[in-house]
This record gives C-alpha cells, structure tokens and sequence, in this order.
C-alpha cells in the first residue's frame, strides 16, 4: 500500500488494492472485526495535482463484524469514496511534530502510504451497533443462549422486576 513517488509519473497510475486479513490485524489490532469471502478492495488512480498527488478512488466490500445483540458475525458492506492528497512535507519538518488534516496527508522519505486513509474508511464504515438481522433476538441475560438459534423460557419464569424495585420499599421520613 505504498508507492514511490518517482513510479507514478505524470499520468499517474491506476490502483486495485486488495485488503488482506494479516493487513487489517496489524492496522487494526484492537478490533474484533474480519474480512467476508468477497473482502475489501480499493479501486482508484493516484496521480500528480500541482505539488503533489490525488488519490481518488472506491473503497468496497464487506467486513464481519460481532453482532450487538447475539454476539454471530453481522456482515457490514463498506463503499466509501476516497479523495486524498498528498503532499511533500520540507525538509525541516518533523513528520510527527505537524498536524494531518483529514484530506491532506505528507509525503514520507518520497513514499505514499495509502495505509491511513484506507484504514479509516473502514473504521468509519463500522456501524455502532452491528446486527446480523434486523429481527435478531439476541441473548439471553439469564441463561446466555442465543435466542436466534434455542429459544428459552426464562423471560416466562423470572419474576416481574421492576427498575423502581428498591424505591417502592423506602419510606419517605
């Protein structure tokens, strides 16, 4: 996911980035996320735009993610436009001392990495509460089984609690 900066010359060049499960552990090594079958790819051209280059392209595919209710794997689809640019950063510039924007991103040692912007989309593509159908019954809290697959009875056998329980048995002084 990188590119020298002397390969692109001055058409630019087209990109098909294929995402692969060891790059998205070591980019990503909190998350509890994975690729599906068809995985994720970016499809664009980088190219030169004044004094540096553009990145335009489409981030697609699809990602496994646990469901929030029932813990399955919830397929997420991403498709995610990309607009980036990058620039040279000058020779008295600390890499780490500036503050990236968004959509502007430096040009390292005369290397593009693509890592950051693709590693973002994905991120954000993940939504807050994932689930694997709309219809998803979830977890028991009192047993632990998955609904969706052995239904229980513990909602029929567990008594009426109120949240307001603790409340009701106080007395007002």
């Amino acid at each position: 996911m990188r590119y020298k900066t002397r390969d692109i010359g001055e058409g630019g060049i087209d990109l098909r980035v294929a995402v692969s499960e060891a790059w998205l552990a070591a980019e990503c090594p909190d998350a509890s996320f994975g690729l599906s079958k068809t995985g994720i790819c970016l499809e664009g051209r980088l190219e030169p735009a004044g004094q540096g280059y553009l990145l335009r392209g489409m981030l697609r595919g699809e990602l496994l993610v646990p469901c929030a209710r029932c813990l399955e794997p919830a397929p997420v689809k991403v498709e995610a436009p990309l607009a980036v640019s990058f620039v040279e950063s000058k020779q008295g510039d600390d890499p780490e001392a500036l503050e990236p924007q968004d959509d502007v991103l430096l040009i390292e040692h005369g290397t593009i990495d693509l890592s950051r912007p693709i590693r973002d989309e994905i991120l954000l593509a993940i939504p807050m509460s994932p689930v694997c159908r709309p219809d998803c019954a979830g977890i028991c809290p009192t047993c632990g089984r998955n609904r969706n697959v052995t239904p229980c009875g513990c909602d029929r056998q567990a008594p009426e609690i109120s949240k307001f329980g603790a409340l009701a048995k106080m007395k007002l002084q």
